[in-house]
């Protein structure tokens, strides 16, 4: 079974999330991953299904409000964030939940993913998935705050989330990552990166990663989980015809290559 390709609604922080959903029905997504955010909207699960429902979309991914800029929403606290975001997700039929791993000083949510995820996961019926995140540029400098930047930390987990653009801030090959990671890979971030140290979650198209043949590589090895388009939408933000016309693009260039021979 081929995987199935999403449209995240995190980039477009800028819009309602109710407009962002009826934007990514038109390009002719099957479905959402919806970033919880201030947005009370966006931490309505009902609300969400009911929404989906209206525009022919599920809802098969919950990002809980992990981002700094979130910081407060659903508390600062990453374990109460989690619980929060499995009601969103389990009131809006998302059996994933995307978290983000701990900071270097978070070693109380450290033990937790470490110790006391899986019956978690087996007590709520919801899978947690680590993303990983990259060095964060101070002064030119890439500091790692993220307990969780390289391949050989994301293998302490047991469901990963693996963010193209991230692995290119890190430094990390694609193709490596996904050979070094598949046995627990359930879902992909996918983008580009324009090569300039910074995540900039770029056209699939338009970058230095070879997105083509990664997701060949994924339709070669199987992978049965799901993939995320997560892209920078602010210059088509204020354009609706545009946007869609730009999501549309990146859905069915996503689609061809998935179905292409591995190396073609």
């Amino acid at each position: 079974m081929p995987p199935t390709v999403l449209c995240s609604t995190g980039p477009f922080y800028m819009l309602p999330v109710r407009q962002t959903l009826e934007a990514i029905a038109a390009a002719g997504y099957d479905g959402a991953e919806v970033m919880v955010t201030g947005e009370p909207d966006t931490q309505d699960g009902a609300l969400l299904h009911a929404i989906g429902d209206d525009l022919g979309l599920t809802i098969p991914a919950i990002h809980a409000p992990f981002l700094v800029a979130l910081l407060r929403v659903f508390t600062t606290n990453p374990l109460e964030k989690i619980k929060r975001s499995v009601g969103v997700a389990q009131a809006a039929g998302a059996p994933l939940i995307v978290v983000h791993p701990p900071f270097q000083w978070q070693r109380a949510f450290a033990r937790w993913l470490k110790n006391d995820l899986d019956d978690f996961v087996l007590r709520e019926d919801t899978t947690i998935a680590v993303e990983n995140m990259f060095p964060l540029g101070m002064r030119g400098v890439g500091v790692p705050f993220y307990s969780a930047t390289g391949i050989e930390h994301m293998k302490r987990y047991p469901f990963v989330v693996l963010d193209t653009s991230h692995l290119a801030v890190s430094g990390i090959d694609i193709m490596t990552a996904l050979d070094e990671i598949l046995d627990r890979l359930v879902h992909v971030h996918l983008s580009n990166n324009h090569g300039v140290g910074r995540d900039s979650h770029a056209p699939l198209t338009q970058g230095v990663l070879p997105i083509g043949t990664f997701l060949e590589n994924l339709a070669a090895k199987e992978f049965a989980g799901t993939i995320t388009l997560e892209l920078d939408v602010r210059p088509w933000a204020t354009d609706q015809a545009k946007l869609i016309s730009f999501l549309k693009e990146q859905r069915e260039y996503c689609l061809e290559r998935l179905a292409a021979p591995a190396g073609a």
